[in-house]
């Protein structure tokens, strides 16, 4: 099995194999060569694997110094260096320099060799005088100098060469752990860049294919792999629909769906595991290993795309030969996913926003809209005043009052309460505002009136959409309200001390075509007051759970009887508010307030 510094990518080979003094540094390998040639008085260099230089040469003696820095003395050393690169060196003793001894001990992290050390020792006996000249004369050097350098006491002695060998295999062991922890420390420091580079690409893009393009391109260039997947959850079928590849034929991608309940390797992702398949056409997990073999895929990673506690879907990648990828290529793929689920969601997120955004604006203009059928302004009356309140729990709602102003003279006055909330409600509102205003426009009788509005909305309508309506009539310059309750709330008549509540009408609009109505009517005399109101204030709740009431809505018109028609509506509605404080309510508030003066 190959190992994971000889990658197919040479991106990859370079994320795991660092030159040495890339990571240690050729200050501290020359300070360690240093120490160990002054410890043990012998010759030491560090060489690259093809046979240079990489330090400067630290010398044993005087003697080695004058003879190895002498052009012909580095021209020697140079040529010995590139036999003990090798890497099969011969095993005969290697002399050079005129009586130097070398020694070579690799330097290896995960068996790949990345310097050699080249120990010198000397025997510790010099040569005649006579021969030493003749050695200058060969190297060029001073013939007395050289003579003087071996008279140096114990210049070269410096332990058995077992020893000197024995220290330079704890050498180069040292550097290679020193090299280890370097090269682990430098792969988490990319890893970390490659990481966060990526967090901001897919950062400055809300473009969803472009995130998932970046992603499947990025983990190719800084894994040792292949190809790379990556497939997301449709919550509602439950496949895993592949939305971004990189080296995979279509062919490949055309093989079928891929649903997560059939796959355990998917599903264990989506447990939050890292699955590690082998041998993928080999693998029985795997639904379609034919296709793998026919595409040449073999070892692969299944991660999971999860960000705080969401996992999206899954990010897969193969290689072409087997391979183990170790726990630091594991962790960097899971970061990866990581950060493209967190970026996946984001999108996501903004794409609600967004859509919540413009609901909104359109909830905003249909609100306006709704607020612009209900009367401006209350009507003018030579006996009567009016007073109205209106407050949606959402920004459209299913309440309405109107003020019809008939040719004849007449005031028809209208309260009504569509089943719903939001914008369904409203739709019917309008719809039986436009069915009412016509009926009465028409110039029929309240019972006419009533049944034309009560065809219309069954006609138009579900089973279960229907409306409550209370509609009356102030014949012109009269006080006498004829009304009918199309099973609306009925309104409360305040005369004196005593109430009285308006009932006579009959079924609620919109539920039986054929519906017959009643109609009752009241005079009202100077002081009375009449509240025509939707079940959002008697059906008010608190936090206790209580509802606001009859018995409430009663005391509060008795309580603020003495104010004007538009104050007191205001009271009205400001009292149910006072009652319910901050609990949330599921209906909308109309109030309208009709005084005799």
């Amino acid at each position: 099995m190959k190992p994971a510094w000889q990658s197919t990518t040479s991106t990859h080979a370079e994320r795991h194999a660092y030159a040495l003094i890339d990571l240690v540094g050729l200050d501290v390998l020359q300070k360690m060569q240093d120490r160990f040639a002054a410890l043990g008085q012998v010759s030491v260099c560090i060489s690259n694997v093809e046979g240079h230089l990489l330090t400067k040469p630290t010398w044993g003696s005087r003697f080695s110094e004058m003879i190895g820095t002498s052009p012909g003395g580095r021209a020697e050393l140079n040529g010995f260096l590139r036999v003990l690169a090798h890497p099969s060196p011969p095993n005969l003793p290697l002399v050079c320099l005129h009586g130097m001894t070398l020694y070579a001990t690799p330097i290896r992290h995960q068996d790949r060799p990345l310097a050699v050390i080249v120990v010198g020792t000397r025997a510790p006996v010099w040569p005649p005088e006579k021969q030493i000249r003749d050695i200058a004369a060969t190297y060029q050097l001073d013939a007395d100098d050289l003579v003087r350098a071996t008279e140096e006491l114990d210049a070269n002695i410096g332990g058995t060469p077992e020893a000197a060998h024995r220290f330079a295999d704890g050498l180069a062991d040292t550097i290679a752990t020193l090299y280890g922890q370097a090269a682990r420390i430098q792969r988490q420091l990319t890893d970390l860049r490659t990481v966060h580079e990526l967090a901001d690409m897919l950062s400055s893009t809300f473009d969803l294919q472009e995130i998932l393009n970046v992603t499947v391109n990025r983990v190719v260039k800084v894994l040792p792999v292949k190809a790379c997947g990556i497939r997301l959850l449709d919550e509602r079928t439950g496949e895993l629909v592949i939305k971004a590849v990189c080296n995979l034929s279509e062919e490949y991608l055309r093989k079928g769906p891929v649903m997560l309940r059939d796959n355990p390797i998917d599903a264990a992702a989506f447990a939050g595991e890292t699955v590690y398949i082998a041998d993928a056409p080999n693998d029985p997990r795997l639904r379609y290993p034919d296709n793998a073999r026919r595409e040449g895929l073999v070892s692969g990673l299944c991660a999971p795309m999860a960000h705080r506690g969401k996992t999206v879907g899954v990010l897969r990648v193969y290689t072409g030969e087997p391979y183990e990828f170790p726990e630091s290529e594991q962790d960097l793929l899971r970061s990866i996913a990581s950060q493209a689920a967190a970026a996946i969601i984001t999108h996501r997120l903004y794409q609600e926003q967004a859509e919540a955004e413009r609901v909104q604006r359109q909830m905003q203009a249909a609100g306006e809209i709704q607020r612009r059928m209900l009367p401006p302004h209350s009507p003018r009356h030579p006996h009567l005043a009016f007073g109205h309140m209106y407050a949606p729990t959402l920004q459209v709602g299913g309440d309405f009052y109107d003020f019809i102003e008939l040719p004849s003279g007449t005031l028809g006055v209208a309260i009504a309460d569509v089943v719903g909330k939001g914008v369904p409600a409203a739709l019917l509102m309008a719809s039986l505002r436009a069915a009412l205003r016509s009926a009465a426009y028409a110039g029929d009788d309240l019972a006419t009136v009533m049944a034309k509005v009560n065809r219309h909305l069954h006609r138009d309508t579900l089973s279960s959409e229907f409306a409550t309506l209370l509609y009356g009539t102030f014949a012109a310059g009269t006080t006498t309200f004829t009304y009918c309750n199309a099973g609306h709330t009925p309104p409360l008549l305040l005369s004196g001390e005593e109430f009285r509540e308006l009932r006579a009408g009959g079924l609620v609009i919109g539920l039986q075509p054929e519906t017959k109505y009643d109609f009752g009517s009241v005079t009202m005399q100077s002081g009375d007051v009449l509240v025509l109101a939707t079940d959002g204030v008697t059906e008010a709740i608190n936090y206790q759970g209580e509802q606001y009431g009859r018995s409430r809505s009663m005391a509060s018109i008795q309580r603020h009887r003495s104010l004007a028609a538009q104050p007191l509506a205001h009271e009205i509605l400001w009292d149910v508010r006072r009652f319910a404080g901050l609990a949330e309510q599921s209906d909308d508030i109309t109030v309208v307030v009709i005084k005799a003066l």
